[in-house]
């Protein structure tokens, strides 16, 4: 009989009952292939049979101890899902279907400031109705990613049903508390922030940036270092400076310095390789260290030097004009405070002034031409007196005064015993004498040719040798020279060496005829008056007809026979008031007046000399008549050819006029 047949005798006494009666099937537990734990007890037996694979019977096992051995694994298991959920860093809350709350760990007790003792076995209300776990026991349904504030803590939370089958038992809630967290987040959305705004002005620099670790490894370069030197943060971020070196992208590095040095460092390099190559860059390496004072990182920073030369050209430039303007300035308070006793009303004179005051300047050579009288001289001095030589010499020689013979000796010198005469230890000539200085060459036309030779070698050479001499002389002297000649003409006609004019004529200062500027007539008149009155202790004047007479000569001898004039008058005439009687009879002659309108320079073309004659003759027919009316009347022509012709000669006759009643007005003030 198998053992799943067994019969369980329950009275093998009881002759009366058959044993078919108390035959009660149990099934037996297979060896080797049944679970303890997964037994089911479908009947009530203290004893288990126990069958082998070919269902033969083992033994018995009794129920107790199956059911001590399962309590002791239960227990156990217990005991661990107690520790797992205890030790979980998040919260855990379970309640029975009545809401009472059977679990309850340490994060629950963290986070919701309740004592497990105090809790276990009591309404889920007591701890926070906030939880929601009533909720989902009512429901059945999970929820997950609940955000709660409990207890002043902002509380993340998941909640469960439990089911056993298909029947709700409870729920469980796992909640975290992240008011950590939040701070945590935005602290890090602040540190976002904070680094797109840092990275922002790094791209934004105008200068290249160029950062490395202390092991010289590039880590960031930004867009500005790209543009700079040519190569891409992915060709360069990763390898070390000393690396690029190597690599010919350039020819130093000032990153590699200052980690050398541990300070900030400044270097000049050259890009030698890539589309900025022989390109110049300035960079500076500033080094970065911890709170340990260890090196973690240089900042570089680098600039284009072609924008620095560019600054540097442009400084130059606004010195250069600054120093222009002060010279400017220079120049316009020396035509104020030295040239004020010239003087220069008309614009033929003041461009002589401003020409004067520019070549003061300078130590060019400088020859002055005009006829005799006009000045020559005085602007010769006024050259000197606002030159750099002004605390030297300026020594006057007229080459036309001196015999050639003698002239020679004096513009050089001569040694002892050059010649008869001569004194023993020789003697210097007017060169050595204004050496520093200046030596004004008046007449120069009237210099002999073979002097014309030597005054062209030391002009050359700056070297002059004394007669009788053989020993250059150094000579440091400036030449301003000065004739009423045309030396062009005479340079045609063999008797001026033609390269000695070229060497005399870099700067030539033509003073025009007193005739061709009326407008300094009166002034000159008062300050010559003055002056004389002032020289002699008189107080003349002159009275409006003599005022006339003066303005309406033309002074063939220009501001010298001007002035010698007026010197006769102050010194002869008794009476203060100066009258017509008084004057010379150049003066009076009305009709030598007109004889003397007309005053022509030398041999000119005829074309010209008639044109210079119409000039001088409409103004001296304005300043008399006044009017074009009565001009034409006395030319005997029409008035439209009088005005045709102010109009090609540019005179203008409110001009001539003013300038006559401002004459009268001056002068008899005096």
């Amino acid at each position: 009989m198998s053992l799943r047949d067994l019969l369980l005798v329950d009275d093998l006494t009881n002759k009366n009952n058959t044993i078919d009666e108390h035959i009660v099937t149990c099934p037996a537990l297979k060896h080797g292939n049944e679970n303890l734990m997964d037994i089911k007890w479908d009947c009530n037996f203290d004893i288990v049979p126990v069958i082998d694979n070919q269902s033969m019977l083992m033994g018995f096992i009794p129920k107790e101890n199956i059911f001590n051995n399962a309590f002791k694994r239960y227990k156990k298991m217990s005991k661990y899902m107690e520790q797992l959920i205890n030790s979980l860093y998040n919260g855990v809350v379970a309640i029975n279907t009545e809401g009472i709350i059977v679990a309850f760990n340490p994060a629950a007790e963290r986070i919701l400031g309740n004592k497990r003792d105090e809790v276990i076995g009591k309404h889920i209300s007591y701890v926070d109705p906030k939880m929601g776990l009533l909720e989902t026991l009512e429901t059945g349904k999970t929820s997950i990613g609940v955000k709660t504030e409990i207890n002043g803590f902002t509380i993340l939370s998941n909640r469960s049903p439990l089911m056993d089958g298909t029947n709700c038992v409870g729920a469980v809630g796992v909640f975290v508390d992240i008011s950590d967290f939040e701070r945590i987040s935005y602290e890090l959305d602040v540190n976002k922030a904070l680094v797109r705004e840092l990275n922002a002005i790094i791209e934004s620099s105008y200068d290249g940036l160029y950062i490395v670790d202390n092991e010289g490894r590039v880590v960031r370069v930004n867009s500005a270092w790209e543009k700079i030197c040519g190569f891409s943060r992915e060709y360069v971020v990763g390898k070390t400076a000393k690396e690029l070196v190597a690599g010919g992208c350039y020819d130093n590095s000032a990153a590699v310095l200052t980690l050398e040095k541990k300070e900030t460092s400044t270097v000049m390099l050259e890009m030698t390789s890539g589309p900025k190559k022989g390109q110049k860059i300035i960079a500076t390496g500033t080094p970065i260290f911890d709170e340990e004072g260890e090196l973690k990182q240089v900042v570089v920073n680098v600039r284009d030097i072609t924008t620095l030369e560019n600054l540097k050209v442009q400084l130059e430039e606004s010195r250069r004009l600054s120093k222009r303007y002060a010279s400017e300035l220079e120049e316009i308070r020396l035509q104020l405070y030295k040239m004020d006793d010239f003087v220069a009303n008309s614009p033929e004179m003041q461009r002589v002034v401003e020409l004067a005051v520019r070549v003061s300047q300078v130590d060019s050579t400088v020859i002055i031409t005009g006829e005799s009288g006009v000045g020559k001289e005085v602007i010769a001095k006024k050259i000197h007196l606002l030159s750099k030589r002004k605390n030297n010499s300026l020594i006057k020689i007229n080459c036309g005064a001196i015999p050639e013979n003698l002239l020679e000796s004096e513009l050089f010198g001569y040694e002892g015993g050059a010649f008869t005469g001569a004194k023993r230890d020789g003697k210097p000539g007017m060169f050595e004498l204004a050496s520093g200085g200046t030596l004004f060459l008046d007449e120069i036309g009237d210099l002999p040719l073979n002097l014309q030779v030597k005054l062209l070698r030391v002009l050359q050479e700056k070297e002059i040798v004394r007669v009788g001499g053989v020993k250059p002389i150094k000579v440091d002297t400036r030449i301003i020279a000065a004739t009423n000649k045309d030396l062009t003409s005479m340079v045609r006609k063999g008797t001026f060496r033609e390269d000695l004019f070229y060497r005399l004529n870099v700067v030539n200062i033509q003073i025009p005829p007193l005739r061709n500027r009326p407008e300094d007539l009166p002034q000159l008149i008062s300050t010559i008056l003055q002056n004389l009155n002032n020289k002699y202790g008189k107080n003349k004047k002159l009275t409006q007809p003599v005022v006339e007479k003066l303005l309406n000569y033309d002074w063939p001898g220009n501001i010298r026979e001007l002035e010698n004039t007026l010197e006769r008058l102050v010194v002869l005439v008794n009476e203060n008031n100066i009258q017509t009687k008084h004057l010379p009879e150049f003066l009076q002659d009305d009709s030598e007046i007109n004889t003397n309108i007309v005053s022509l320079n030398g041999i000119i073309p005829l074309k010209k000399a008639v044109e210079e004659v119409e000039h001088q003759l409409l103004k001296r027919a304005l300043r008399e008549y006044g009017t074009t009316r009565k001009v034409a009347k006395i030319l005997g022509v029409n008035q439209s050819t009088i005005v045709r012709k102010m109009q090609q000669y540019s005179i203008e006759k409110n001009d001539v006029s003013e300038h006559q009643d401002d004459a009268y007005l001056h002068l008899l003030r005096i």
